[in-house]
C-alpha cells in the first residue's frame, strides 16, 4: 500500500533542560532518515523545520511554566502543519526536539479526526504533571496532562479550546520513573498504563490486549516515542539515558505489533541528543522503529541484504 508521509523537524529544547536535543532533527536527516524510510516503500515529503527562537534570546518567565509563550507559539504552528498534512491525506513523522512538541502534534491530529484518535505513549516518565505539581517547571513533563484536559488552560487550549484526548483513548507504555502527582492522576482519571514492572512480571501478552482494546475504540492512532524508554545500551543518545529501559527485542516486537494492527496516523520521536549518541546507534534505532510503526521493515539486516543482493 502506498503511504504518503509528511516529515517535520521540531528543534525545540525549551520544554526541558536537556541541551542538545534541538539538533536532533538535523542529525536524523544527516543519518539519512528520508532515504532509509523511502527504501521501505514509504513516500516522504520533508517539510523542513519549524522555527524555534533560541533560549538565550528569551526570558524564562513564570518559573512554573518555563518559556511558556514560545512553547505555545511553536506548538500552535506544529498543530497547524499537522492538521494541514492529515487533511491532505498524509500521515506524519515528527522528529525532535524535546517532548513538549507532542502537545501540538496530537492537538492538530485530534482536530483533524474530531477526537477519533488514540495516543500510544512510550516514555520512562509520565509527563502528567501540571504547573501546580511540577517540581521543575519544565513543560516537557506537562503536555500529556494538558492533552487530557488537566492543568494550565493555556496549554490545554493549544490550537482549539478544550482537551484533545479522551482519557479512555490513552495508553502509556514503559514507565519506570513517576512523580507521586502523576500516580495520583493515573488513579483519579483511570488512565491505562503498562509499566516496566508489568512487562517484567507479566510479559507482552497483556500489553497486546490493551493495544487491541484501544484500537477497538478509535479509528486512528498517534505514536509518541521518547527514546528514554529504551535501555541506554541500545539508546545512549536519549536526552535522559535510562539504565532500566525496554530492550531492543521488546521495543522492536511492540513496534511491529502496532504496525501490523493499528491505523497509525503519525509518529513522533523525541528527546534525541546526538551529542550523547554512540556510533549513531540511537538514530538508527529510531529510524527502524518508525518504519515498524508504519508496518514496514528497516534494520541492519534489510540494509545488509540490499547491499548484497545479486544483481542480474
Amino acid at each position: 500500500m502506498n503511504m504518503n508521509i509528511s516529515l517535520l523537524g521540531i528543534p525545540i529544547d525549551l520544554g526541558a533542560e536537556n541541551l542538545g536535543v534541538d539538533i536532533g532533527p538535523q542529525a536524523f536527516r544527516y543519518q539519512g532518515i528520508v532515504e532509509k524510510l523511502e527504501s521501505t516503500g514509504l513516500k516522504i515529503q520533508d517539510l523542513g523545520n519549524v522555527f524555534v527562537n533560541p533560549r538565550h534570546e528569551l526570558k524564562v518567565g513564570d518559573s512554573r511554566l518555563k518559556y511558556v509563550d514560545e512553547v505555545i507559539r511553536v506548538n500552535e504552528e506544529v498543530a497547524q502543519k499537522t492538521n494541514a498534512a492529515i487533511n491532505k491525506g498524509n500521515r506524519m513523522i515528527a522528529i525532535g526536539g524535546d517532548h513538549s512538541m507532542t502537545l501540538g502534534l496530537v492537538a492538530g491530529a485530534s482536530v483533524s479526526f474530531k477526537q477519533d484518535l488514540g495516543l500510544i505513549y512510550f516514555d520512562a516518565h509520565g509527563d502528567m504533571n501540571t504547573s501546580q505539581t511540577s517540581l521543575s517547571g519544565n513543560i516537557h513533563g506537562m503536555h500529556v496532562a494538558s492533552l487530557l484536559g488537566f492543568g494550565d488552560q493555556s496549554l490545554i487550549n493549544v490550537f482549539r479550546p478544550g482537551k484533545k484526548l479522551q482519557t479512555t483513548n490513552f495508553l502509556h507504555i514503559g514507565g519506570s520513573d513517576w512523580d507521586q502527582a502523576e500516580l495520583d492522576l493515573i488513579k483519579k482519571a483511570k488512565l491505562d498504563t503498562f509499566m516496566l514492572f508489568d512487562l517484567l512480571s507479566q510479559g507482552l501478552a497483556p500489553l497486546f490486549k490493551k493495544i487491541d482494546d484501544l484500537i477497538s475504540r478509535v479509528g486512528h492512532i498517534w505514536i509518541s516515542l521518547d527514546l528514554d524508554c529504551i535501555d541506554q545500551i541500545y539508546a545512549p543518545g536519549a536526552g535522559m539515558p535510562n539504565a532500566k529501559g525496554l530492550t531492543y527485542r521488546e521495543m522492536a516486537v511492540i513496534a511491529q505489533y502496532i504496525g501490523q494492527r493499528c491505523q497509525v496516523a503519525g509518529v513522533d520521536v523525541v528527546e534525541y541528543n546526538p551529542l550523547q549518541d554512540i556510533d549513531n546507534k540511537t538514530a538508527e534505532l529510531g529510524i527502524e522503529l518508525i518504519a515498524k510503526f508504519f508496518g514496514r521493515d528497516y534494520s541492519w539486516y534489510t540494509g545488509y541484504m540490499s547491499r548484497n543482493t545479486i544483481k542480474d
